[in-house]
């Protein structure tokens, strides 16, 4: 067996030292390509109205989803002149890149109402267990109805029930939005008015 002997010098101190660290670094990466390749994809732990839930990416739990659209609309449709620029700041980050302009434009027009009319609003989920979630492919659509009451000056102005629509897709999950859920579009349909009976539109 031939042995290598390398000088006691600086130099040869040095050598050693060198290639000590050079062995050590090809085992670091090699152990952590193998721990990248052999993970399980990624999941993240998403806290809603109900129990915190486990989210694979690109898959969306019809839990989550409810809440999702539930927390959409209860944001979009509470508010005071002092917080409606906050709320719809916050949710244009969940806006799909499709429909942000689409958005911004809305928003643009909701807060110029509140503000020249000085209006708040409140909405009031009727029934949280009736939602109903709908599924084409990645896209998922979130259905459930509300009333939504609109007060000026502490009066209330109007109270509406109403059923509200949300379409969502997995988008990349960031700081701002941990779940990479993003809206692809919305709308929400007023019911129209009960017509009075016979007996109540002769009363005076």
């Amino acid at each position: 067996m031939m042995n290598f002997d390398v000088p006691k010098t600086p130099v040869g101190i040095a050598y050693v030292l060198s290639l000590a660290g050079a062995v050590l670094a090809t085992v670091v990466m090699g152990g952590a390509l193998w721990a990248k390749a052999s993970a399980r994809p990624a999941v993240y732990l998403v806290t809603g109205n109900d129990d915190p839930k486990v989210v694979t990416p690109g898959v969306i739990p019809d839990a989550l989803a409810r809440d999702y659209a539930r927390d959409f609309f209860a944001t979009l449709e509470t508010y005071v002149p002092a917080t409606v620029d906050k709320n719809l700041a916050f949710l244009q980050t969940r806006i799909a890149p499709p429909a942000y302009h689409e958005f911004e434009r809305f928003a643009a027009n909701l807060k110029k109402l509140v503000k020249e009319s000085k209006q708040t609003s409140q909405l009031f989920v009727a029934d949280p267990s009736a939602t109903s979630v709908l599924r084409d492919g990645k896209r998922v659509e979130v259905i459930f109805r509300a009333v939504r009451r609109i007060y000026v000056e502490h009066a209330l102005l109007q109270e509406a029930a109403a059923v509200y629509r949300l379409a969502i897709v997995p988008g990349e999950p960031t700081r701002e939005n941990p779940t990479g859920l993003v809206v692809a579009g919305f709308s929400f349909k007023v019911d129209p008015p009960k017509a009075e009976s016979p007996e109540r539109s002769h009363e005076k």
